[in-house]
């Protein structure tokens, strides 16, 4: 037989075997033994098509998703607020179930629900909750609107709520600063407070061998809500907990500005993250550059390493000199205590500086470093002379009774919340920006809190903004920053935060990620596999004081397998004659980090490797038992895959990789493998 006949017979099957594919995936509705079936042979939905509204089975391929035990678990539930003060928290037993709409469109069908309430004697006011299921997709999507009286308001919500069966090998995952993992069973709730350190992305997975299941809200405001489950052993509910705006009620009709997915992956849960999370947020304002395609100054994208002095102590002076002079130039500086007022306190009053503290800035540039001073964009001392004379009670972010939101940290001063839509506080934070760079001569700033805290609801009745929660925070900040950033940011500076709330991403150089959760449950590189590729980071965990008992190695070794830029550690602590080779190991990284770039800087992580061979392991106080090499997959800027390697162990080891080649790593370094 001729190629070109080969060639055309292959090319046939070939064809017949896609129409059969995509033919098999085209969504249906069919009526079935008194229920209604959605389904397009990758998920299917059954509803009971009878006078009273139940799920009857949720199921993914060939498994089981619905829990039987739970058909009485409301899918909704929602409270009101009328003109009188009237609240109102309403479930779907409290209405009228009205039955079910089939609406087809092109590529998806959806089932529209409808329950009539009773808010007034006449008429009912209904609630629609909408099912959609588009063709060949995994993911079936959620929605809900509701009508009420004209005076009337949607303040608070929950939905949807999808109870899911669970085995007993579950585990939760929870995207709260690097990630999370929990061992279920332990408690009964998991909360994820979006968008903040808590809640850095909008989506849980719970897992087990056999696969995932995900639940994300694909909100691309970035309204604060919060994901949680509650798990009684047998069935973990999922939902979202929502404190409304008011602004999305609107002659007499609420919408919930965005759509819930929820499907079930049995690659597992990177493989969840990596095909429906990640593609969600290249639809986001925040999340559509790649770091190549983003302004961000050349000497923040060499950084490989930062170190963290408090205040400008001679003992801290001389640490700062020995760490720039061993590292070298290039070395990023966070730099905190640089203001008379006590940490914590006197927030936003941050002027005067230290004396000496703008010729200590001088001085690390001198020796190669870039300094960024703390101050924080969030926090305003009631106690301060600026919050009388600047009328600080006008910007403050109010709770529905009028109080302020007061938080007290380990300066045991209380602090108020400031609403970041305040023109007041925008102007403040955008003085002190200017100032602190044409004062100090610094090489940008590091504004705390705003990608770390969570969004507050605000009833000020002075503010730009509907009363209640919403995408205003998100929004005020985001108009802030990127002001700031056109207007008042010097050429070649930059603004970094703390933590990772994926809405800021793009408005900061860098972000600081050390806040994660770890004892008594399980790092995972979640942020890395859904924006390596977008954002920078820099840092891992807090590092204690002593840095020789195994920890310090473990989070360096994890942070440049995780694409941040290394350190962010006490100059002192580093270098004292006990951690030398602690100090050492850090260095040997930096190099090893300084000819990864292709990877760190628009090339993307893929996922951990398990490496077997000569391997032994350490306790890591506070962490894990962790082997002393670790390795991770990435893929270069122009699309290779490359294998790293890293030591944190003074001895050489030959470990073997998953396809079976060895690799001899010396003791307190790296190695690339270009695959």
């Amino acid at each position: 037989m001729s190629r070109s006949r080969t060639t055309m017979i292959g090319m046939f099957t070939c064809m017949i075997f896609l129409f059969a594919h995509f033919a098999g995936a085209a969504v249906s509705v069919k009526k079935e033994n008194g229920n209604i079936i959605l389904s397009n042979g990758k998920t299917e939905l059954v509803f009971s098509d009878s006078k009273n509204f139940k799920i009857v089975s949720m199921r993914s391929g060939n498994h089981n998703l619905w829990s039987e035990g739970s058909a009485s678990i409301p899918p909704w539930k929602i409270t009101y607020k009328g003109p009188n003060g009237e609240t109102p928290e309403l479930i779907p037993q409290n209405g009228t179930y009205e039955g079910v709409e089939i609406r087809e469109n092109s590529n998806s069908t959806t089932l529209v629900f409808t329950w009539q309430m009773v808010l007034r004697y006449t008429p009912t006011y209904p609630v629609k909750m909408y099912v959609t299921l588009a063709d060949d997709s995994e993911l079936a999507q959620w929605k809900i609107d509701a009508s009420m009286p004209q005076d009337w308001v949607v303040s608070q919500l929950e939905f949807p709520r999808i109870p899911v069966l669970r085995s007993e090998k579950e585990k939760m995952i929870i995207p709260s600063g690097w990630g999370i993992e929990y061992e279920m069973g332990r408690q009964n709730e998991y909360r994820s407070r979006y968008p903040s350190h808590a809640g850095g992305m909008q989506f849980l997975v719970m897992h087990n061998p056999e696969g995932a299941f995900y639940y994300a809200t694909e909100d691309r405001g970035a309204s604060g809500k919060v994901l949680k489950v509650n798990d009684d052993g047998t069935t973990a509910t999922f939902c979202t907990e929502i404190i409304a705006s008011e602004g999305w009620t609107k002659n007499g009709q609420f919408q919930l500005p965005w759509t819930t997915v929820t499907g079930y992956n049995t690659k597992g849960w990177t493989a969840a993250a990596t095909e429906w999370y990640r593609p969600f947020t290249f639809t986001t304002e925040w999340g559509k550059k790649l770091i190549p395609e983003r302004s961000i100054p050349q000497w923040l994208r060499n950084a490989d390493m930062w170190i963290r002095p408090r205040n400008i102590s001679p003992e801290i002076m001389d640490g700062v000199r020995k760490a720039l002079t061993y590292y070298g130039k290039g070395c990023g500086i966070h730099w905190y205590d640089w203001h008379q007022i006590p940490y914590d306190t006197h927030y936003p009053d941050y002027f005067p500086a230290k004396e000496g503290f703008a010729e200590a800035v001088k001085e690390a540039q001198k020796l190669g470093a870039y300094v960024t001073p703390y101050i924080n964009g969030r926090l305003w001392d009631p106690a301060t002379e600026s919050y009388s004379r600047l009328n600080g009670k006008d910007a403050s972010c109010r709770k529905a009774d009028g109080t302020l939101y007061t938080e007290v940290y380990g300066s045991k001063v209380p602090n108020t919340v400031t609403c970041p839509s305040s023109p007041i506080w925008q102007n403040i934070q955008k003085g002190l920006v200017d100032r602190i760079q044409s004062e100090l001569g610094t090489n940008g700033v590091y504004i705390d809190q705003i990608a770390a805290a969570a969004p507050e609801a605000c009833y000020a009745k002075n503010h730009p903004h509907p009363a209640g929660g919403g995408d205003f925070w998100h929004y005020a900040y985001r108009n802030l920053l990127t002001d700031m950033r056109a207007n008042h940011l010097k050429k070649d500076n930059i603004l970094t935060s703390e933590e990772n709330a994926e809405c800021y991403a793009d408005l900061f150089d860098m972000l600081l990620v050390v806040n994660t959760a770890h004892v008594g449950v399980k790092m995972i590189p979640l942020f890395p596999i859904v924006y390596s590729d977008r954002v920078i980071t820099s840092g891992f965990t807090y590092i204690p004081e002593d840095l020789t008992n195994g920890s310090f190695r473990y989070i360096s070794m994890q942070s440049l397998l995780w694409g941040s830029q290394l350190g962010w550690v006490n100059p002192v602590a580093l270098m004292k004659p006990e951690a030398k080779n602690e100090a050492l190991f850090l260095k040997n990284l930096m190099l090893f980090r300084r000819n990864q770039h292709d990877l760190f800087l628009g090339g993307r992580y893929l996922q951990e490797i398990t490496l077997k061979g000569d391997n032994p392991t350490r306790d890591i106080p506070r962490y894990e038992v962790s082997p002393v090499v670790r390795a991770a997959e990435w893929l270069s800027v122009d699309g290779k895959k490359v294998i790293l390697v890293v030591n944190m162990d003074d001895s050489k080891h030959k470990v073997v990789l998953p396809d079976g080649k060895e690799v001899e790593v010396a003791g307190l370094q790296g190695v690339r493998i270009n695959l």
